[in-house]
């Protein structure tokens, strides 16, 4: 009994000693190099002393810069809005629909709120079905939308559909899908706003008719989609609204993908580390040096400025 008794103490001593200790920081980690500039065909040569578990490397250059490997705002992108439609029924008609944008919409879904917002039409932009019935989609091509781009305010699309000659003609049936809005930052990876129609991007606004309007068909991740019923000869005039959600235009995603491994847990420290710059400039280069558990990260950065001249 005292045995066992005796056994379990040493046991619970033993895993209370494992449990107390203590991860430390790197602090003996250090980045350093010979010269702050280089020529842009010789590589940058990075001396490192330490012993971190973990060294992960930033350039600096675009795309793998430390400071945007996460979700960040950016000036410098190119904002696009693709989607792609179909349609069938009174495919003779001119087209009864309208493609707008605003950005200073109050988010309020009604009438009023539509009314008081300025939407810029943005239809003869976009690639449209021709005037014959179909039931492929028609891809809108890349709509540029930086000149209606206002920092600091969300952008919202938005599908109008309206009646036209009612009385004497059936209308369209309109089936919008696979939108995308795309901000472009150079040296970053397209970053998607939006992938697709997904449920509670839109929100239906009715300024007229009661007979269709539009439904959202949240269906799979590839076939959501905006639909509008085409509506019959001798039906009430129809305006109806499909809105989007305010989108922060100027964001983008960094990627922490373009960090290079310098050193992982069952290799030694490099006493040097090499990176080639492909184009000339000033670049912060960052290391990353961690200590970690299975609960706990302990990590010292470091910050080398370097400069490539032709």
């Amino acid at each position: 009994m005292n045995k066992t008794t005796f056994i379990l103490s040493v046991l619970g001593l033993s895993l209370a000693a494992c449990s107390e200790k203590e991860i430390q920081a790197p602090n003996d980690f250090e980045v350093s190099v010979t010269t702050a500039k280089y020529k842009l065909s010789d590589s940058v040569q990075f001396n490192i002393s330490g012993n971190p578990d973990n060294i992960t490397f930033y350039s600096g250059e675009p795309g793998r810069e430390y400071d945007k490997r996460d979700l960040f705002s950016s000036d410098e992108g190119s904002l696009t809005l693709q989607f792609n439609s179909q349609t069938r029924a009174g495919a003779t008609l001119p087209r009864n629909i309208s493609v707008l944008i605003s950005t200073d919409f109050n988010g309020e879904y009604n009438k009023e709120g539509v009314k008081a917002a300025k939407w810029t039409d943005i239809t003869s932009r976009a690639v449209l079905p021709a005037n014959t019935a179909s039931n492929a989609d028609v891809v809108s091509g890349e709509i540029n939308l930086d000149d209606l781009k206002v920092k600091g305010s969300p952008m919202y699309v938005a599908f109008r559909y309206v009646s036209e000659n009612p009385a004497g003609t059936a209308q369209r049936y309109w089936n919008m899908g696979r939108m995308f809005l795309i901000n472009k930052v150079p040296g970053n990876i397209d970053f998607e706003i939006t992938p697709t129609i997904e449920n509670g991007l839109f929100q239906v606004v009715e300024f007229q008719g009661t007979d269709n309007k539009w439904t959202i068909n949240t269906g799979t991740a590839t076939s959501h989609r905006l639909i509008h019923t085409a509506n019959a000869i001798n039906t009430q005039p129809d305006d109806d609204w499909v809105i989007s959600r305010g989108f922060q235009v100027f964001q983008t995603f960094g990627h922490k993908k373009n960090a290079v491994n310098v050193k992982s847990i069952s290799g030694g420290t490099p006493e040097t580390f090499a990176w080639l710059y492909s184009v000339p400039g000033t670049y912060k280069a960052t290391f990353i040096a961690l200590n970690a558990d299975r609960d706990i990260q302990k990590e010292v950065i470091k910050e080398v400025w370097v400069t490539i001249e032709q």
